[in-house]
């Protein structure tokens, strides 16, 4: 016998993997009426981290048709937890309405030598893109100033005489990593000033799409 109205997921747990603090993956599922008639989507409950990347207004899907339900996992103050956690879907039908989902991953405290991306709102001082030239002119995070991993060295004994504990120097790369590397060398040669941005471009792009990006396209 077919259900009249039936909503259905294409997974029930979706699980975001191991992120650093301060990133925001994506998270979504995909909803299918797999009914007889036409069925309102009423409500999206989540937890207080995992917001709505737009705002949800009521959703009605005719049989076989599917949406898109696209949220993203705001991970700051979570450093070290482990997450599993409840999404309902609520819909017009009571006796099979919540459809109940789930959100796993495991949150990666900060370390010492890095920051979440949101922190250059209020503390920003300098932003160093140590990408390859091409990449910077390509695209770039307006004001940032673009020293090529390999000229690091040269460009930091040029401006040392001017570094001090009140400096605040971030450190951006394609993916973080290269950041990483750079800023733990630097702090053991006893420069404290720089910090590695997490994610780096890639997630800068995740979190604000072009805001504040200078492209050679546009």
């Amino acid at each position: 016998m077919e259900i009249e109205k039936q909503l259905s997921s294409n997974r029930h747990v979706f699980d975001f993997g191991e992120v650093r603090e301060g990133m925001n993956p994506p998270v979504w599922f995909s909803l299918t009426n797999n009914g007889t008639k036409e069925i309102r989507i009423r409500e999206i409950r989540t937890f207080a981290a995992c917001v709505q990347s737009h705002p949800f207004e009521e959703k009605m899907l005719n049989p076989g048709e599917t949406f898109k339900l696209e949220l993203v996992f705001e991970s700051l103050g979570y450093g070290g937890a482990a997450i599993d956690k409840d999404v309902e879907v609520h819909y017009d039908n009571p006796k099979s309405s919540p459809l109940k989902l789930r959100v796993k991953g495991k949150v990666l405290p900060l370390e010492s030598y890095q920051a979440p991306l949101g922190e250059m709102t209020y503390n920003f001082f300098v932003l160093v893109d140590i990408r390859p030239e091409e990449d910077y002119l390509n695209e770039h995070i307006l004001g940032a100033l673009n020293v090529p991993i390999e000229k690091m060295d040269s460009w930091i004994s040029l401006i040392a005489p001017s570094l001090s504990g009140e400096l605040v120097i971030y450190i951006i790369s394609e993916a973080g990593q290269e950041s990483d590397r750079m800023v733990k060398s630097l702090k053991a040669r006893g420069y404290i000033q720089f910090i590695s941005l997490v994610g780096g471009m890639k997630e800068w792009k995740q979190q604000n799409g072009t805001k504040f990006l200078v492209s050679k396209n546009h």
